[in-house]
């Protein structure tokens, strides 16, 4: 057909593979299961610097690691996110299929096919702004001339509005502040023995004041 490339075809494949799975699965199932990787992710940043000690404790890891703090707090971000990501995963279908067995089955899973629908074009118009952002100075043609790049023009642009033009610096300084977490233990100072007796030594000094007095 005249004005359609292989583009158009990809992105109908990729809006009715995401409908069909969310009408399979839910809107209530879905929603959860995207509250799960939000979740785990924000567990798995605040407990990573406490589970980095135990990850050094692995034996076959404890010689991957090699010292690193970096790739030991790394190391404990993936475990914290994977296992918090497990738990979520295991309660999810059991709330969503209660859910699909009473009167409101139906509705869920009419429901999770527009989410579906929406969560497909969300994705083709965020593929669209990591084109334009990514690969400005070299254009693909057969993305340019696509309908689907047309018919995307406005929501692209609102979609891109809403999206912070630091959202790689953002992601990268959020991954610093979790590796300093690691650096400011290593960088804590030890109290020296001289330290904890100064208050001792001074006592003795005024001791040794009073007696040289009598």
């Amino acid at each position: 057909m005249e004005g359609f490339t292989y583009v158009d075809g990809v992105v109908a494949v990729v809006i009715v593979l995401s409908a069909i799975l969310a009408y399979s699965r839910g809107l209530v199932r879905e929603s959860m299961a995207i509250l799960g990787w939000v979740g785990a992710a924000v567990l798995a940043f605040i407990f990573a610097p406490q589970a980095q000690p135990l990850v050094k404790e692995i034996p076959v890891l404890n010689e991957f690691l090699d010292g690193s703090c970096e790739l030991s707090i790394i190391v404990a971000f993936a475990g914290v996110f994977a296992l918090a990501l497990v738990v979520a995963a295991l309660f999810t279908p059991l709330f969503s299929s209660a859910i699909q067995r009473t009167a409101l089955g139906g509705i869920d899973q009419a429901l999770g096919f527009l989410f579906g629908v929406a969560r497909g074009v969300l994705l083709v118009a965020v593929a669209f702004i990591v084109y334009d952002r990514a690969i400005a100075a070299n254009t693909v043609p057969a993305i340019d001339e696509s309908r689907t790049a047309k018919l995307f023009a406005t929501v692209q642009d609102k979609v891109d509005a809403m999206i912070p033009d630091d959202a790689p610096g953002w992601i990268v300084s959020q991954y610093q502040v979790l590796v300093n977490s690691c650096e400011a233990d290593a960088t804590v100072a030890p109290v020296t023995p001289g330290d904890e007796t100064a208050p001792a030594t001074e006592g003795t000094t005024q001791d040794g004041a009073a007696t040289q007095n009598n």
